[in-house]
């Protein structure tokens, strides 16, 4: 069974409401477990800790932005942590692990609790700060044995302040660029030294926990003038269910949905056919309409799609478009 919960506010104290099994969507494939989800309006709302052979599912509601976590009875993964909106702050998503995760950290983390709880793996789809501008507080109060990253550089003071802190850490630091002699990179004029820097390549899989794993189908260290393109696409395995997360992964220009894809979905779909049908899918890049063409969804066949976005417009663009 896979839980999806739902963040609709900041958790405060409530009755906790019953979950909702997923009746509608795609057609489920013979023999998937059961997908249910919950909207989380407050802490009485979180589900305990994952039993054994069940997993959850968290959409982390940050406004204009991304972040995903994962949790199995003996494993938990955050798939981006960022917003773009100026009211909102990393506090947010400080503040969500606390009550799911349960305290860690200092006085910074909203709820501080020594020794510092483990998230074991965290993901950065892309460097934007949409996607990442919490990462660095979620480093500081948890302990992460794995930071996964493309590899692209983003010539941000941001970016360089979070990979300073991964570089004082003992964390294993994962991207798809090849490692230098010397393990530094420059971003923003500095050099950043990563001593626990490995490479990956697409295909690898990673377990995760019990009946859980993930394939990277997607990461491109070098990308063009989109950074978008770069996105870390993986297929997450969680018993029987099957997750896509895409990050901001697109078709390319602004199209109908109905346009043919282009760039990494077409690539997905030639690429990696059966690995990207999925029971649930994370809408690529907000809802936009450079991604999620009607071709490309109708080879993942999700069950229930997943739109994080938020008020902040972009020129006469308000994500998600209705057309997606």
């Amino acid at each position: 069974m896979v839980l999806l919960a739902v963040l609709a506010a900041c958790p405060s104290s409530r009755p906790s409401k019953p979950t909702t099994p997923i009746t509608q969507g795609g057609s489920p494939r013979p023999g998937a477990p059961q997908l249910s989800w919950k909207k989380i309006e407050t802490a009485a709302d979180l589900p305990p800790a994952p039993a054994p052979g069940t997993y959850q599912i968290h959409m982390i509601d940050v406004g204009t932005g991304l972040a995903i976590l994962v949790r199995g009875a003996d494993f938990t993964m955050l798939y981006d942590a960022g917003t773009n909106d100026r009211e909102e702050k990393p506090m947010r998503v400080a503040a969500y692990l606390a009550a799911a995760l349960g305290p860690s950290g200092d006085d910074l983390c909203g709820a501080p609790a020594e020794p510092r709880l483990q998230i074991d793996h965290v993901v950065l789809s892309h460097p934007h700060l949409d996607h990442a501008s919490a990462l660095d507080l979620v480093m500081h109060c948890y302990h992460v044995p794995d930071f996964w990253d493309s590899g692209r550089i983003n010539e941000t003071v941001f970016y360089r302040e979070l990979l300073s802190k991964l570089s004082q850490s003992t964390t294993r630091y994962h991207t798809a660029a090849e490692v230098p002699t010397d393990r530094t990179l420059s971003v923003k004029g500095l050099g950043v030294t990563m001593p626990h820097w490995e490479r990956f390549s697409e295909g690898d899989k990673i377990r995760l926990g019990e009946g859980a794993q993930f394939t990277i189908l997607h990461a491109n260290a070098k990308g063009g003038s989109d950074m978008n393109q770069s996105s870390v696409v993986l297929a997450v395995e969680l018993g029987g269910i099957r997750l896509l997360l895409v990050g901001d992964a697109e078709s390319g220009p602004r199209q109908d949905p109905s346009y043919p894809p282009g760039d990494v979905e077409e690539f997905l779909i030639n690429a990696h056919t059966e690995r990207i049908r999925s029971d649930i899918l994370q809408v690529g890049h907000h809802g936009s309409k450079t991604s999620s063409r009607r071709a490309f969804l109708e080879v993942v066949k999700p069950r229930l799609a997943l739109v994080s976005s938020g008020p902040k417009r972009y020129g006469k663009t308000t994500l998600p478009d209705r057309e997606v």
